[in-house]
């Protein structure tokens, strides 16, 4: 026999498994960590020392380093939306010398699109006979 106390912490239980989730990613900057840091003066290897590894660089030599701060939450069954996102981009001139701080929302950003379908690759949608005669055909071709 199931006594009704074991009932109900099994019941709060469940309930409690089916709470929203919040997830924090990337490095958020903080003003003591900006406060170190000088327009003309802070280098690009200063600015490694004081914030760490950049989430990404710009390419192609653009002089930029960048750092992203997002939070998301993701209700119980729901998808995943960010509730609060920060972008902050440190461009260096070609002496490596800090020129420009850029700071971006989630306001001023654009927003991410997420798909929800798969990627297609190729072969996927291939029949049976298809697919035999894509092997033979890279076989005739290796030889």
């Amino acid at each position: 026999m199931v006594r009704p106390v074991t009932l109900l912490l099994c019941g709060l239980l469940t309930l409690g498994a089916c709470g929203e989730r919040v997830s924090s990613h990337g490095h958020a900057i903080d003003a003591f960590e900006l406060e170190q840091i000088e327009l003309g003066e802070s280098t690009r290897q200063d600015i490694l020392l004081t914030l760490g590894k950049p989430s990404f660089e710009g390419a192609f030599q653009s002089g930029k380093i960048y750092y992203v701060a997002q939070n998301m939450r993701q209700p119980a069954g729901g998808a995943k939306t960010t509730t609060t996102r920060e972008l902050f981009i440190f461009t260096f001139d070609d002496k490596d010398i800090l020129q420009i701080i850029e700071i971006k929302d989630e306001s001023t950003g654009l927003p991410i699109a997420t798909l929800d379908a798969k990627t297609p690759t190729p072969g996927n949608t291939f029949g049976v006979i298809e697919q035999i005669f894509a092997n033979i055909r890279r076989r005739n071709e290796n030889e």
